[in-house]
């Protein structure tokens, strides 16, 4: 099922991926937003530090396993009942929180071209220890100033608000696992959402992320 159709049906796009388990795709989705974050520094002529791009991937792959283990065990609590079978989809499922991830580095990459040059520049520069920051803070703090970067608000006010709708959209991906698994009414669904977003806040905090 196409993972994009979890903007306007993710109910439907989780229940597949539930009862259709794939982990290729799943770490692919899970590998996705790195890759994009790559590919953009690549193409922005970043300095780019290999290493640190594979301890990305290795904490992104960590994270999702946390993730999908923890909201296992949030619904085997619930539910009242061992979710071990049913592993594998709850995986699947979580990592189309990834997918959402990925469209979200995609928009934000539009970012620079949106912006004026100089505010993409003097980051560039900056990052690859061409300027000091002072220098950096000045030339986007005047680049700020121009008409060009009031004119560019709106489409960077736009991409703001899509990436915060696909954060909520998220959300509800993690909702509907759980009301997927869990036979109960709303208000448990919502207190066990709660309880997993809560307790995967912390570990990720604790592993860095």
């Amino acid at each position: 099922m196409n993972p994009f159709s979890l903007i306007y049906k993710p109910k439907e796009v989780v229940k597949h991926y539930l009862e259709n388990p794939d982990v290729i795709k799943a770490l692919l989705f899970v590998l996705l937003p790195g890759i994009l974050s790559l590919i953009g520094l690549i193409v922005y002529g970043f300095n780019v530090s290999f290493l640190l791009q594979l301890f990305n991937f290795t904490l992104a792959v960590l994270s999702w396993i946390i993730a999908s283990i923890l909201i296992a065990v949030i619904i085997s609590l619930f539910s009242k009942k061992s979710v071990r079978n049913d592993f594998y989809g709850i995986a699947s499922a979580v990592s189309l929180t990834r997918f959402l991830g990925a469209i979200a580095v995609f928009l934000f990459l539009l970012v620079p071209v949106l912006l004026p040059n100089e505010i993409f520049s003097a980051t560039k520069d900056f990052q690859t220890g061409n300027i000091t920051l002072n220098q950096s803070t000045e030339v986007v703090s005047s680049a700020m100033n121009s008409e060009e970067f009031i004119f560019a608000l709106p489409a960077v006010s736009a991409v703001i608000v899509l990436v915060l709708i696909f954060a909520l959209i998220s959300v509800f991906v993690y909702y509907h696992i759980i009301a997927h698994k869990v036979n109960s009414n709303v208000f448990v669904h919502l207190i066990a959402l709660i309880c997993f977003l809560f307790l995967d806040l912390i570990l990720m905090k604790a592993i860095g992320l």
